[in-house]
């Protein structure tokens, strides 16, 4: 047995026996007045924090196996993911014995009609005699189940009124050294290995981080550091600096990660920060916006695309793999990839073709590159479109706007603590709508679990400002 074939098996060993002890040792803590529930769902979320998705553009094969995908091989679930079915049971265990007080929370009604529409595909999918693997991979609907049962953890896993700070403070220590981290490979060791426009599309840039998540945790964490500051939330002068310095770096991470989706994201979440402040603070914020952000952008864009755009139109040279004679072209380009889904969710779009399904795109020459797997594309909500048809993508939409809903009726009425972070959680779920219309988050592990930690987060922070109420 080689040293890295020892190391895998190492790891996967680990993940298994961590997912048996958690639901025991957590119930045991649990009885004498340990935060076990905090301790593992902490543990549990540095790895999400800190491991990156992105393999798309990794030139070293070895260098791209993904830390998501890890003991597939061995029991179909990945190693990360039989870690969480261990929070979830001990989340549940602790529930039954009382140990654990779960946040309310509005999801639970909508969350029910998924599971039903979910059982109900795989009723039919056994009739039709589709093979189990099918029913509940990866490329269908299963991180989507993940993500609830995430959000499940997270529920109940912040206890005490100072838990929350303490479970923050981890949150942006992780963000903080993930972002050195970036830096220091940025400027020292050439960027980002997963580097999809430099090694494929030969365009000559480096990035920070290729992988969306690490811009979307570097977005929460802005606006968590900004809202601190805006509202005097920082004890002493150092701290105020150092927050300063973290929100520079965090920018930094998101601008030169040249993702367009995770520039939106970023426009989003700032025009939500613009709008909760006061008036003296808003409309500078505006300006800043235009004078500042919008050219920077604009700059990094026509920097990212290179000379895709040749002498064409500002529209072309802008957006040179959607944009073609001046307009939007939908049937080459990016667009194609949808186009072809499209063709293929038209013949059921309120069902969908099931969550085995797979559409049909081998007429299109420039779709070689999936090699053979349509079983999914680069938009969220064509992906749920596709395996549960408008009722899945009516679901997926109203958890969003529900979590949207709860945040409105109370950021007000919250502490100023509690209201910054009920709203970063929001910021981050704005952030991810670029990529949830023209990414691919459903099939990605780490995406919809950081989803998760966003929905959660609003609920998390109304459940602590009552606790400090009794």
């Amino acid at each position: 047995m080689s040293l890295g074939e020892f190391l895998s098996f190492g790891y996967i060993a680990a993940m298994l026996l961590a997912a048996l002890l958690i639901p025991l040792s957590g119930v045991a803590w649990l009885a004498v007045g340990s935060r076990a529930a905090l301790i593992w769902t902490v543990v549990y979320l540095a790895l999400i924090l800190y491991f990156p998705n992105a393999s798309w553009g990794v030139v070293d094969t070895d260098a791209s196996r993904n830390f998501y995908t890890r003991g597939t091989g061995m029991f179909y679930f990945s190693a990360v993911n039989i870690l969480l079915f261990g929070l979830v049971f001990q989340s549940a265990l602790g529930r039954g014995f009382g140990a654990l007080t779960a946040a309310k929370h509005n999801l639970g009604k909508i969350a029910l009609v998924f599971w039903l529409l979910f059982f109900g595909n795989v009723v039919v999918g056994v009739i039709s005699g589709v093979h189990w693997f099918e029913l509940i991979g990866y490329s269908g609907v299963l991180n989507v189940i993940n993500f609830m049962l995430l959000f499940f953890v997270l529920m109940a896993a912040v206890q005490k009124s100072g838990d929350l700070d303490r479970f923050i403070d981890f949150f942006l220590f992780c963000a903080a050294t993930r972002a050195v981290w970036g830096l220091v490979r940025f400027v020292a060791m050439g960027g980002d290995p997963a580097n999809f426009y430099s090694n494929v599309q030969k365009i000559a840039i480096k990035l920070t981080f290729f992988d969306i998540n690490d811009s979307l945790i570097a977005t929460v964490a802005v606006f968590i550091l900004a809202w601190r500051l805006v509202h005097g939330l920082q004890e002493g002068r150092w701290r105020k600096w150092l927050y300063i310095g973290l929100i520079a770096l965090e920018l930094f991470v998101i601008i030169f990660s040249y993702r367009r989706t995770a520039w939106g994201g970023l426009a989003l979440a700032a025009i939500l920060f613009a709008i909760t402040q006061e008036r003296r603070i808003r409309y500078p914020l505006y300006l800043a916006y235009l004078g500042l952000g919008l050219p920077l952008l604009a700059y990094k864009m026509l920097k990212r695309s290179g000379d895709a755009g040749g002498g064409g139109s500002f529209l072309e040279r802008m957006l040179p793999d959607i944009a073609q004679g001046g307009s939007i072209n939908f049937d080459s380009g990016r667009f194609v990839e949808l186009a072809a889904a499209w063709d293929s969710i038209k013949e059921s779009p309120l069902w969908g073709l099931g969550v085995w399904g797979r559409y049909s795109g081998f007429r299109y020459t420039e779709l070689a590159w999936h090699r053979g797997d349509f079983g999914w594309m680069h938009s969220g909500v064509l992906h749920m479109m596709l395996k549960t048809g408008l009722i899945g993508v009516a679901i997926s939409s109203m958890i969003i706007l529900l979590v949207f809903h709860c945040a409105k009726k109370n950021w007000r009425s919250l502490p100023k603590n509690e209201s910054g972070l009920l709203l970063a959680g929001a910021a981050g779920l704005l952030f991810m709508i670029p990529t949830w219309l023209l990414g691919t988050p459903v099939i990605e592990y780490r995406t919809m679990q950081l989803l998760a930690l966003c929905c959660a987060l609003p609920y998390i922070a109304i459940h602590v400002s009552k606790l400090k109420q009794e």
